[in-house]
């Protein structure tokens, strides 16, 4: 200790931060010159948070408390580690939800916040992360109506509703859908989340028939958001399982998609990269550069879309046809089979205008226009269409989209949806579509979107002419093929290019360069002659390209 005493502040300082958390505050009790220094010591604190945690926003920076924000870090963490019952830890619940929240609102990519919230949450992994799933992410009122059977009395009434609410958006958050909970006392969660996201009940005036509760200011239901995911994440896993092994990563795995990225991945605030065609990842300098102040939501670029629906006689017997239930009485699981479309949008910020009473006051409202195109049926009239909506803050500070589709100058359907992570979050939106008259008996679903890229556009004429009906400029067809290019992977050329589906592209001029299909980028890799129709989707303007035409098997990436 006396050789300890001779030595310069700095050098002590040095040998501290380098210390865990918990042990510093051993430390500083082991003795009285200890415990002085490290009172006194106003950077220590500082020192060991950017060592094991993301820096905060620099917006922040000055009022930021370290040591405050170091010991709330250890009592969660100690949370975390406890191998008490789920229902002993789920007691902090609130806490947890809050000091993630917190975490992601800094989290950098492949920064420390994300390392640990994987180290303590994510599986394949040990029992104790297995053990945080269950006790944080499954006090919903979806996993409630779940249980197979109530094993004591507390599980027959549903957890308080800041519990249910705090534990859907940690599920959320987490973002892979625990439509299999670990746990056997369980059933499987999707017609329980059927049930929630189909019944129209849930979309009233009160709740601005979208993903809110039914208080008229468009605070966020995580319930409903939650049984979204859960609707969509099951609807893309039949889709996969509908097109084969080969292309089971294609359309739905990109590093940008809401359902399908790693957990925690992108629920953050500015965690977007826009990627240029050739795959070159834009500074941050350009992108701010990019960013005008027209434009503080991320809004213009192209958006890739999925929406789920019902058959629409399914769906109304569904809602009308079975008994009575009050209003607190949710109807039965349903299990059932639903559609699934895969949309891409092109938006573009018009106008701003202030903030109203009801919305958050640090940005403006933003406008936009656009238009939309089906991945799939190029002349479904329900998915090519003009588009116009709003982005804005709600007054608890989550960004909220509206869009409204547009058919021949008459609106048609509406969105309302919450960016999972904040303002240009990688995750994107997820919310409800629904009539834009708010028909009372529908139809409506869920839905959710996310920003693929600023360079990659659709050519307006790929949206039906209003007059004329679909153009003829582009003779190229594309087709999902499930083995015309075996072993293809998403990294053959470009790693930046997270997600790419096996395709046929049929050129009339039979080209081998990379060829553009309405603005998405093919990587060719071989030629052949080909005469057999497989699954067209137009993506551009495109006529009729059927028969003997030279083939180029690529892969199609974004």
């Amino acid at each position: 200790m006396t050789q300890l005493r001779r030595l310069p502040n700095e050098i002590i300082h040095n040998v501290l931060r380098f210390l865990d958390p918990v042990d510093l505050v051993h430390l500083s009790k082991s003795c009285k010159f200890l415990c002085s220094n490290i009172k006194n010591d106003g950077q220590l604190y500082k020192a060991i948070y950017l060592r094991i945690l993301d820096p905060p926003l620099v917006s922040s920076c000055s009022e930021f408390d370290y040591e405050t924000e170091l010991k709330q870090f250890v009592k969660y963490r100690r949370i975390l580690e406890d191998h008490a019952s789920p229902e002993k830890k789920a007691e902090d619940i609130l806490f947890v939800t809050e000091r993630t929240s917190s975490l992601l609102r800094t989290a950098q990519p492949d920064g420390q916040n994300y390392a640990f919230l994987r180290t303590y949450f994510t599986p394949p992994s040990t029992d104790q992360k297995l053990l945080n799933l269950n006790a944080f992410a499954s006090l919903s009122t979806t996993f409630h109506r779940a249980l197979k059977q109530p094993q004591s009395w507390k599980q027959q009434t549903p957890p308080p509703l800041e519990t249910r609410q705090a534990s859907a958006k940690l599920h959320v958050l987490y973002g892979k859908a625990l439509l299999e909970p670990a746990h056997p006392k369980y059933q499987l969660l999707y017609p329980y989340a059927v049930s929630m996201v189909y019944d129209l009940r849930n979309y009233t005036e009160e709740t601005l028939w979208g993903p809110y509760l039914a208080d008229g200011h468009a605070s966020v239901d995580w319930e409903k958001l939650e049984a979204a995911m859960l609707v969509l994440a099951h609807n893309t896993q039949q889709f996969h399982r509908s097109v084969g092994e080969d292309i089971a990563n294609s359309v739905t795995t990109s590093a940008s998609n809401s359902l399908t990225r790693r957990a925690w991945e992108g629920a953050s605030p500015k965690s977007y990269r826009n990627l240029h065609l050739i795959g070159r990842e834009v500074s941050e300098e350009e992108e701010e550069r990019d960013n005008c102040e027209e434009d503080p939501f991320g809004i213009k670029g192209t958006w890739m879309r999925v929406v789920c629906f019902l058959d629409f006689h399914d769906f109304f017997a569904y809602n009308f046809n079975s008994a009575i239930l009050s209003r607190r009485q949710p109807r039965p699981p349903l299990q059932t089979n639903e559609a699934i479309r895969f949309i891409i949008m092109q938006l573009s910020p018009t106008h701003t205008e202030p903030p109203g009473p009801d919305d958050g006051q640090a940005l403006p409202v933003v406008h936009f226009e656009g238009i939309s195109r089906s991945l799939y049926s190029p002349w479904d009239p329900n998915t090519n269409s003009k588009l116009k909506g709003n982005v804005r803050l709600t007054k608890e500070g989550e960004v909220r989209w509206q869009i409204t589709s547009v058919y021949n100058g008459e609106e048609r359907w509406c969105t309302e949806g919450i960016q999972i992570g904040g303002i240009n979050s990688a995750r994107g939106v997820l919310g409800h579509w629904f009539d834009k008259d708010h028909d009372p008996h529908g139809p409506a679903g869920p839905t959710t979107f996310y920003k693929v890229s600023e360079q990659i556009m659709l050519d307006p004429s790929a949206v039906l002419d209003e007059e004329s009906g679909p153009g003829s400029s582009f003779g190229i067809e594309i087709g999902i093929t499930q083995s015309s290019v075996s072993g293809v992977s998403s990294s053959l050329s470009h790693p930046q290019r997270t997600s790419c589906i096996h395709v046929r592209v049929t050129d009339f001029a039979g080209r081998l360069d990379h060829i553009a299909v309405g603005g998405l980028w093919v990587e060719p890799l071989e030629t052949s002659v080909s005469s057999r129709p497989f699954c067209v989707s137009s993506f551009g303007s495109s006529g009729s390209a059927r028969g003997v035409c030279p083939v180029v098997h690529g892969v199609l990436c974004w």
